[in-house]
C-alpha cells in the first residue's frame, strides 16, 4: 500500500463529516490501485469504515467488488448494508446474478437488501428477477415478487404473461405481484381483456364485461387476486388474449 493510499485511509476516520467524503471520492478516483486496500476495510471491526468502504467500492463501478459487497448485505449494521445495497445498485447488471441468488438467503436482512438494490436497476432487472418465480422456494418466489413489484410498470406485462403458465407456483406468485400493483396492474388487463372501467354495469353487461375500479382497489390485493382468477376462469378467450400479447 502506497503512503499516500495509507493516509488517505487513515483521513476516513475523520471527525469532519466533509473530509471523510472529499477523501472517500479521492479514494474511489484512483481505481485500482485503492481497490484492495478498500476492500479490506468492509472487515474493519468499527461500522464507520465498513460503511463507507461500500460506499467507495460503489464509486469505483468495479464488477470484482460485487461479490464482497453481497457479503456486505449481511453485515450486522444496517448503515452498512444500505450502503452495500447502494453500492451494488451503482454498479449495476454485474451485480444481478449475485443479487439473485442473495433473494434465498436465510437472513431477512439480505434478502431486503437484495430486493432493495434490484428494485432499483429498472426494466433491466426485470427478465433475471422472473426467473425466480419459477423457483421451488417459497422464500425465493416472495422475494422476486417484492422486487419486481418494486419495479412497478415496467413488470406488468411481463407477469401477465406469466397468469397463464402451466406451474401452479409461478401463476400463483404472478397473479399476486399483480395485484400488489394495483390500479394500473387492473387497468392494463382490463385493456388487454376488453373490460370497461367504471361503476355502473351497462344492461346486458356480464360480470366479465366490466370492473369498478374503486370498488376492486377498496377490496385490496385479496380482491384483486380474485378478480383475476375469476376472469381467467370466466372471461371468453381471457388465456387466448394474453397469448397474444407482443
Amino acid at each position: 500500500m502506497s503512503s499516500k493510499i495509507e493516509e488517505l485511509i487513515q483521513k476516513l476516520g475523520d471527525p469532519n463529516t466533509k473530509t471523510r467524503l472529499d477523501t472517500a471520492n479521492e479514494l474511489a478516483s484512483m481505481g485500482d490501485e485503492a481497490l484492495e486496500p478498500v476492500t479490506k476495510l468492509l472487515n474493519h471491526n468499527d461500522y464507520t469504515y465498513r460503511r463507507i468502504a461500500a460506499y467507495i467500492l460503489g464509486k469505483m463501478g468495479k464488477p470484482e467488488s460485487v461479490e464482497i459487497l453481497v457479503e456486505a448485505l449481511g453485515d450486522d449494521n444496517a448503515d452498512v448494508r444500505k450502503s452495500a445495497a447502494q453500492a451494488l445498485n451503482r454498479i449495476g447488471k454485474p451485480s444481478i446474478p449475485l443479487l439473485i441468488r442473495s433473494l434465498g438467503n436465510i437472513s431477512k436482512d439480505v434478502r431486503a437488501s437484495a430486493v432493495w438494490s434490484l428494485s432499483k436497476m429498472g426494466a433491466m432487472a426485470v427478465e433475471p428477477l422472473l426467473e425466480t418465480l419459477h423457483s421451488e422456494v417459497k422464500d425465493i418466489r416472495a422475494s422476486g415478487v417484492w422486487a419486481l413489484t418494486k419495479l412497478g410498470r415496467p413488470s406488468i406485462n411481463p407477469l401477465i404473461k406469466l397468469i397463464i403458465h402451466e406451474e401452479k407456483n409461478t401463476r400463483e406468485s404472478a397473479i399476486w405481484g399483480l395485484s400488489k400493483l394495483g390500479a394500473p396492474a387492473v387497468e392494463t388487463l382490463a385493456k388487454i381483456w376488453n373490460v370497461r372501467i367504471g361503476k355502473e354495469a351497462i344492461e346486458g353487461e356480464s360480470e366479465t364485461d366490466s370492473v369498478d375500479l374503486d370498488d376492486l382497489l377498496a377490496g385490496g390485493e385479496n380482491a384483486i387476486k380474485q378478480w383475476i382468477k375469476f376472469m381467467l376462469d370466466n372471461k371468453p378467450n381471457a388465456k387466448e388474449l394474453i397469448e397474444q400479447m407482443e
